[in-house]
């Protein structure tokens, strides 16, 4: 109740009490003049109608709704970098350079004398001896080839023998060469025979022995129809002597009138040891 309405109610009863002592009062009054009175007729105050204002209710402000909290995304486990393998660095290879023979191109040809070159021969006949035509080999010849249709280039090695005989004959040279080298043998060569055909070879000693019994050999079998062919030389690895020796073979396959072999440009390819 606010402190208006209290004060109201106060006033209201104060006026309620004096009327009741007026009346009781006029009552005694009356009673002892006896007197009649006109009875006063008192109208009650008007009360004024009191109304309780309520109070106003309170409304409380809706909560808001909180925000739901996300969960947190899971973290993400990184994926460990594959640590690559060490990249190998290849070994170049060396490069094989061609190395020249003390006279390759066979220059200065005298009745078996090549100059840079040592020669050798089986030699099991002589003439007024037991002749075998598939066994019986004849001293060779090596001179400068006299045909021009058999040169290979300018002056070109020429290996014969006697008529109706065979031969088996070599040229070899030993040169130094760095130990752990490969190396080969590279040489042009041509062949004439009246009816068949020529064994030729290239070949390399790699331990650089005197003559060629240890040689190494590429082969070919050709005649006048095969043209000028190359022979090559396996590719064998320098001695620890560091000396290789480098050989020409030529004999023919029958005891024909005419049979001669031919050699030109004679050239050995180096390749240094590997680091």
């Amino acid at each position: 109740m606010t402190r208006g309405q209290t004060l109201i109610l106060i006033i209201l009863g104060v006026l309620v009490i004096a009327v009741i002592a007026a009346m009781g009062f006029v009552v005694v009054r009356s009673s002892q003049q006896r007197v009649a009175v006109t009875p006063l007729t008192v109208e009650p105050p008007e009360i004024a109608e009191v109304r309780n204002t309520p109070i106003p209710t309170w409304t409380p402000t809706p909560a808001s709704t909180a925000t739901p909290t996300l969960p947190p995304l899971p973290t993400r486990t990184p994926v460990p970098t594959r640590t690559p393998f060490p990249t190998s660095t290849p070994t170049a290879t060396p490069t094989p350079v061609p190395v020249e023979l003390v006279n390759g191109e066979f220059d200065g040809i005298m009745p078996n004398r090549i100059p840079g070159w040592e020669w050798g021969a089986d030699v099991n006949y002589t003439p007024g001896g037991t002749y075998d035509p598939h066994n019986s080999y004849a001293e060779p010849m090596f001179t400068a080839a006299d045909d021009p249709v058999r040169r290979i280039n300018g002056s070109t090695l020429k290996i014969e023998t006697i008529r109706w005989l065979k031969f088996r004959a070599w040229v070899y040279q030993t040169v130094t060469a760095t130990t752990g080298s490969s190396v080969y043998l590279r040489v042009q060569a041509n062949a004439f025979s009246s009816i068949d055909k020529l064994k030729l070879r290239a070949g390399i000693d790699p331990q650089g022995n005197a003559g060629c019994s240890n040689a190494r050999w590429g082969e070919v079998i050709i005649n006048q129809n095969d043209g000028v062919v190359t022979i090559t030389s396996p590719r064998v690895v320098v001695g620890e002597g560091g000396r290789i020796t480098a050989c020409l073979y030529a004999e023919p396959l029958y005891p024909d009138t005419n049979n001669a072999a031919f050699f030109d440009n004679a050239v050995l390819i180096v390749a240094p040891p590997k680091p």
